[in-house]
């Protein structure tokens, strides 16, 4: 089952009243700020990335601060351990890591009196073995699609897929990702097709599409990014589920990377 959405950077939630109103007063402008930790580990050579950054007031402009000083390591199941080169600007880097398929990562984020932890184990690799162009019907209108080439493990094993589109140097901001629960040991027939009718690829675009096979509290990250952003599921409203422990929101992903590309051609 593979799903894609279409990210919103600001989620609003909309309150419908059958019978009776009530008015409700929502102090935004004292709500406290929250850090925001993104960290990747991926099976290609590094230096790997740990960006952290701060939420600022509802009526805030819309930037998000760097947090520069905070103490960050990773270390692995192996018992390698690094601490984290702070390059300014809340942008931490690793030195001589190197992701392993298989291996468990454990992050840690160290800011003045708070502590902020986190666990992911990068998966198997799924081959993506090419990206080819399809035509298929959106809203009755026949479009141009990317599809990524591969085979599902086979059951029992069930893999996690994110994918990163991107059209003529530029990122597709929709959102897919998916798994292979229900096509075990199947070819990938899931397309990269955004969801307005018009957005279709035209002759001579050129596609690349990075496939990450990320673990399953990355497949209940993304999930939960989908119901926050579309209202709906038992994750909405709210923030999306973290993997990461204490009052903050982001991820850690110890996830494979590959990519691959297409032209459309006549």
């Amino acid at each position: 089952m593979l799903k894609n959405i279409m990210t919103i950077i600001s989620l609003c939630c909309t309150f419908a009243f059958t019978a009776c109103q009530k008015v409700i007063s929502l102090d935004l402008r004292t709500a406290p700020p929250v850090y925001v930790i993104e960290g990747n580990v991926t099976d290609q050579p590094g230096p790997y990335q740990v960006q952290i950054t701060q939420t600022t007031g509802f009526y805030a402009a819309n930037t998000f601060s760097g947090v520069p000083g905070a103490a960050v390591s990773i270390a692995d199941g192996a018992g390698h351990a690094e601490n984290l080169t702070d390059n300014g600007d809340g942008i931490y880097t690793t030195n001589t890591l190197q992701g392993v398929q298989g291996q468990t990562y454990f992050l840690r984020v160290m800011i003045g009196k708070d502590t902020f932890t986190a666990t992911s184990t990068m998966p198997s690799r799924v081959n993506l073995d090419s990206v080819y162009i399809t035509s298929v019907l959106n809203g009755g209108k026949s479009v141009l699609v990317a599809v990524p080439a591969l085979i599902n493990p086979p059951a029992p094993k069930i893999a996690y897929y994110f994918f990163d589109q991107t059209i003529n140097g530029y990122l597709d901001k929709t959102l897919y990702y998916g798994n292979s629960q229900f096509t075990a040991g199947q070819s990938n027939s899931f397309s990269l097709e955004r969801s307005s009718p018009d957005s279709t690829l035209h002759i001579g675009d050129t596609v690349q599409i990075e496939m990450q096979c990320i673990d399953q509290a990355m497949y209940t990250y993304w999930s939960s990014v989908d119901q926050s952003a579309t209202g709906q599921g038992p994750a909405y409203p709210g923030n999306p589920v973290t993997n990461l422990s204490g009052v903050a929101l982001g991820y850690f992903s110890a996830h494979t990377s590959q990519v691959k590309g297409a032209r459309v051609n006549e």
